[in-house]
């Protein structure tokens, strides 16, 4: 050892540090393969900007060109020197054609994602089919019995044909329709009828029997079923009026009326019977 710097280097310094400088023991030549690599890329580089310049000096060139004002040319604007244009980070680093490989892995995890969720919508089974109320079939649906029944109670008109008797009734709608309603007299049950009426729902003109259960009156819609099979009754409610419907002998049957729900099955018990 030497405590003094300006003191020259021993013989053994000298050859191992200085033999490995002077011979290149310590220098790697980089792959032929990397180096052709890193020229393609530079002048794909190259060539990508140059491109790029001439369509920016283009565009201006375009914009700058100005209509003839007062009978005179506008001079013809000079060209600007165009910006060169900037890489993004991924691009300066490594050139254009490199980056789409640096973004392979979120293009392909987004790629899987939209097969996942094809699959799944492929596999998932069909909705089951929706089974259709008779009011569907007929054309028909609650709410038009309901406000056809409210405007009739509202009307100073309620029945067109008043009478208690069904052979004046039933004759009353012949020539008005193109069927024959049925018109029974219910009043040995307690169910009296009033007369009849025409009225629009369902996109046809129907006929309307009225009849009475302490005095409250029941609207009986009767027109032809589009389904010729018969239906039993059924009673809901809406709007507070109890609503009955089914079909019989071909005919589709709509009974409402603001009573009791009970009194308006009994009614429709003892129509059926008559019928």
């Amino acid at each position: 050892m030497h405590d003094d710097p300006k003191d020259p280097p021993t013989t053994s310094e000298t050859t191992t540090l200085g033999k490995m400088l002077r011979d290149g023991a310590l220098h790697h030549k980089a792959p032929q393969a990397l180096r052709e690599r890193l020229r393609d890329e530079l002048a794909n580089a190259e060539r990508h900007a140059v491109a790029q310049e001439a369509a920016s000096a283009s565009s201006a060139s375009d914009l700058q060109r100005g209509p003839m004002q007062d009978g005179k040319q506008d001079a013809k604007p000079e060209p600007r020197a165009a910006k060169p244009v900037r890489s993004t980070g991924v691009e300066a680093a490594w050139g254009p054609s490199l980056a789409p490989w640096l973004f392979g892995g979120a293009g392909g995890a987004i790629l899987g994602g939209l097969a996942v969720a094809m699959a799944l919508l492929v596999a998932r089974p069909p909705a089951p089919a929706q089974v259709q109320e008779p009011a569907a079939q007929t054309g028909l649906q609650p709410q038009e019995i309901v406000s056809s029944h409210a405007r009739a109670l509202l009307s100073q008109h309620p029945i067109d044909v008043i009478s208690t008797d069904q052979h004046t009734v039933k004759p009353w709608f012949n020539g008005r329709l193109d069927y024959a309603p049925p018109v029974v007299d219910l009043a040995a049950k307690g169910f009296p009828l009033a007369g009849g009426r025409l009225d629009y729902v369902g996109g046809r003109t129907v006929s309307v029997l009225v009849y009475h259960t302490d005095k409250h009156p029941i609207d009986v819609y009767v027109f032809p079923a589009r389904d010729k099979a018969s239906a039993a009754p059924t009673i809901t409610g809406s709007d507070g009026y109890a609503i009955a419907r089914w079909r019989r002998n071909g005919m589709t049957y709509w009974a409402i009326t603001d009573a009791e729900p009970s009194h308006l099955r009994v009614f429709v018990e003892a129509l059926q019977a008559a019928s």
